[in-house]
């Protein structure tokens, strides 16, 4: 049987790239380093995953599965044989196993010779550059050359959902995940350097840069501004918020923004892809059975804010493709009111703002200059939003 290797055995390993390898006939080898999951999985040979929506819960078998230590050889033969290979560990943690993943592409080299093409599913604007380049830092000039032609990091676009389990539900089930019913993965067409996989819900695509850029500004930035504008109003769900009518259209009107420039950028054969994709979003954030919070989802504003980020960069995207960009600014003020005292980064914007003023928090923050328009828009709406 074909084999599979999952770097990284939580929400999204197990709850949607595992299901995704099980689902199109390999066995799935996880890789952790929580030896109880580790021990629990080699125990069972299987796992549940709860697919929930606002219809009700399925439950779906995933096996055949395995899993061993990450930091064992085991691990290092893992990958030296097996067919395809991801991760999902979060981008905080990619330097920390990118070691491994150099001494077993360093093993295949020697052993097989065979391409290691590697999923990255970690939501990061170029997650396979910096990938490359915390990889490469194990690697000698020869192994590099060989790497050049045979290491394919290719980025995916994660969009699914996966709500938090309760305390009881984790106590009955260590290994159970619940999921919302969307499955599609769009990956980096030009990135594999063996066949491309044939696994359930792929999406091969080039250019790649259409849905990064589709994820980050109609999904994450969709989801920021519901969060954001939800907490003005006192919601605690995400459901809360965007069935709220005034919401609704700001987040609708704010996506569709991004969604124009998207269009404008890669083309009229793209409209029905993202105007589908605004559709399909506004109605999945309706579903209660995620459990998501305005405080989850507006979590980190110091992050969310950047210039390079879900929201400022979607203004400053669909600028660049001549979109009026004051849908999305809406969102970006409704950010700056996020008061959250218990949130890790909120406070200090409050803190910038209070004492410093928004110039210092478009600049330091954002990381807009005066000279451009977007500064000035934005600056101007928060000053007049504060009279």
């Amino acid at each position: 049987m074909k084999t599979a290797v999952m770097y990284g055995g939580g929400n999204i390993g197990r709850g949607f790239i595992g299901k995704v390898f099980a689902d199109s006939g390999y066995e799935v080898c996880f890789l952790d380093i929580m030896q109880d999951i580790i021990d629990e999985m080699n125990a069972r040979g299987q796992y549940t995953v709860r697919i929930v929506s606002n219809e009700g819960e399925t439950d779906t078998t995933v096996k055949p599965v395995r899993a061993v230590n990450s930091l064992t050889d085991a691990a290092i033969d893992e990958i030296v044989n097996c067919e395809i290979m991801a991760t999902a560990v979060g981008v905080n943690v990619l330097p920390r196993i990118a070691p491994v993943i150099a001494r077993g592409m360093v093993a295949r080299m020697e052993r097989t010779g065979k391409p290691l093409d590697i999923i990255l599913c970690e939501n990061q604007l170029g997650a396979d550059e910096l990938m490359r380049g915390w990889i490469y830092e194990k690697l000698t000039e020869e192994q590099k050359k060989w790497a050049d032609g045979n290491l394919g990091l290719v980025e995916a676009s994660i969009g699914r959902m996966v709500p938090p389990l309760t305390p009881e539900m984790r106590a009955q089930d260590k290994l159970l995940i619940c999921v919302e019913p969307y499955c599609e993965l769009p990956v980096d067409k030009d990135a594999f350097k063996g066949e491309i996989p044939d696994l359930v819900g792929l999406i091969p695509y080039t250019p790649f840069e259409f849905y990064i850029k589709r994820k980050l500004f109609l999904h994450n930035g969709g989801h920021a501004l519901c969060a954001y504008l939800g907490y003005e109003k006192g919601y605690e769900y995400i459901w809360q918020a965007i069935a709220d009518p005034e919401i609704y259209e700001a987040a609708k009107a704010s996506m569709m923004a991004s969604a124009q420039a998207l269009v404008h950028k890669f083309g009229e054969g793209v409209r029905e892809n993202v105007e589908g994709n605004v559709t399909d979003l506004l109605f999945r954030f309706q579903n209660k059975a995620l459990k998501d919070t305005v405080a989850r989802v507006g979590a980190d504003p110091v992050r969310k804010l950047r210039r390079n980020d879900r929201i400022v960069g979607a203004a400053l995207f669909a600028m660049e493709q001549g979109v009026d960009p004051a849908p999305i600014v809406k969102g970006i003020l409704a950010a700056l009111k996020f008061d959250r005292a218990e949130d890790a980064t909120a406070p200090e914007i409050q803190k910038a703002l209070k004492e410093q003023g928004i110039d210092r928090v478009l600049e330091h923050y954002m990381g807009l200059s005066p000279e451009e328009a977007l500064y000035g828009e934005i600056r101007a709406a928060y000053l007049k939003d504060g009279e």
